[in-house]
């Protein structure tokens, strides 16, 4: 299976021309994708129907006069587009084509009565989109070997002209496989050039792991994290945490502070409140869902791990918090998804396999098989097992998860320990799996 990972580069623009030169580029690629889907929609029918780059040549027919085909349906593009880059037309045609297909599919939806509510309002073909050109290589655009400089094709001037540009950033995916078209990004301070690679992961080992890197994510404790083989031995664990902490902390304050200033005389908070906090939130808890999910894949393969186990929290919704508390904003900032998506992508990428398990029971069972346990008043993250043993609760909840991932792998039903008012064991487990399951297997 092939995967395209991509690297992202910031370009150096130095002066007012050059910044000049870019904005013109882009304003005009999407006034050319914009008239484009007005064509496209207009002549669906016969678009519609054609696949992959079909649909190039039946929309250049219509608008794009050649030495055999001087006169076209739509001369306008000719005159409003003068001296176009054909390669740059072309990635247009095909941007304004899938838009447009894009709104007819969810129209036809629509349409047979696939929407949420009754109410629910159609979809609308919106003609002016945010859209950034994909530039091919060595016709639009042309990165050197070490990608510290870009020479790329903007208008400027009333004519196509190549201008060269210093690239800020790191590579980490360059060179590895297939090189594709780079896209040129804004995002209103940054003009950025994005290196998108192609290349193919190493495959997967076949059968069951002998060892896995079972993680379960937290609320104080980002991620815990343990070693576990088949036979129930746990070779290493650990715990990683948000290096971010008092940032996140100091940003919630903040619209904590200004929300009860907002609302203490009875008003509404206004849409769009602490936009800019709300935002550096995000980014704040995307970052550190790429620093620890790299992390704890690293030490999977360090550990010589063959795959990852993870929670199935799909659809999960805290009960804790009370409205308006501060447990409750961190519940709602909880990115356990975030990461989870993180750690199976680049899982992928080094050729670890990843499963997800059910999550219940994993905190609440104690891994020697003794039952439930109970979460100490004072310090949650400490609990006590039925024979009185204390114990870290994240790290019991990691051995468990670890147990189930094996036990998903292994793909064989298991037989369960006898109880006591049971002579004879039987197939279906009469507790839930934890790691004991794995020392019984063994004996």
């Amino acid at each position: 299976m092939a995967i395209i990972r991509s690297d992202t580069l910031t370009l150096q623009v130095t002066s007012a021309e050059q910044q000049a030169a870019l904005t013109e580029t882009l304003d005009l690629y999407r006034r050319l994708v914009r008239d484009l889907m007005t064509v496209t929609f207009t002549h669906w029918p016969v678009v519609g129907v054609c696949e992959g780059n079909e649909a190039v040549k039946v929309l250049e027919s219509l608008i794009h006069p050649t030495r055999h085909r001087p006169t076209v349906r739509y001369p306008y593009f000719s005159r409003r587009y003068y001296k176009f880059p054909s390669y740059l037309r072309r990635v247009a045609i095909m941007d304004a084509v899938g838009q447009v297909r894009s709104f007819v599919t969810r129209f036809d939806a629509w349409r047979r009565g696939e929407h949420k509510t009754r109410t629910a309002r159609p979809p609308r073909l919106t003609a002016s989109t945010r859209t950034f050109p994909s530039l091919y290589g060595g016709q639009c655009a042309k990165v050197n070997a070490d990608a510290t400089h870009a020479f790329i094709k903007v208008r400027q001037r009333n004519d196509w002209l190549w201008m060269g540009f210093r690239l800020k950033g790191q590579c980490r995916f360059r060179g590895k496989g297939k090189a594709k078209s780079p896209l040129l990004t804004f995002n209103g301070r940054q003009w950025r050039l994005s290196l998108p690679e192609q290349f193919h992961p190493p495959s997967p080992a076949n059968g069951a792991p002998d060892r896995v890197l079972a993680v379960d994510v937290g609320i104080n404790t980002a991620a815990t994290w343990a070693v576990v083989d088949a036979q129930g031995t746990v070779h290493a664990r650990g715990f990683r945490h948000r290096s971010d902490k008092d940032r996140e902390h100091r940003l919630m304050q903040r619209i904590r502070r200004k929300a009860r200033q907002h609302t203490r005389h009875g008003s509404r908070l206004p849409p769009g409140f602490c936009g800019r906090d709300h935002a550096r939130l995000t980014r704040l808890a995307d970052n550190e869902a790429h620093q620890i999910s790299r992390r704890l894949v690293n030490l999977a393969l360090d550990h010589g791990c063959q795959a990852v186990v993870v929670e199935n929290l799909t659809g999960w919704r805290p009960k804790g918090g009370g409205k308006r508390t501060p447990m409750k904003a961190r519940f709602h900032r909880w990115f356990h998804r975030q990461l989870v998506t993180r750690i199976d992508s680049k899982a992928v990428e080094a050729g670890l396999r990843c499963v997800a398990v059910y999550a219940r029971g994993t905190s609440s069972q104690a891994f020697d098989g003794s039952g439930s346990v109970r979460r100490d008043r004072a310090s949650y993250s400490r609990c006590t097992f039925a024979s009185g043993k204390r114990y870290h609760a994240d790290l019991n909840a990691a051995y468990n998860i670890a147990a189930r991932g094996h036990v998903v792998f292994q793909g064989h039903r298991r037989k369960a320990a006898p109880c006591a008012d049971s002579p004879t064991s039987t197939g279906t487990p009469r507790t839930p799996v934890t790691l004991s399951t794995l020392w019984y297997q063994r004996a």
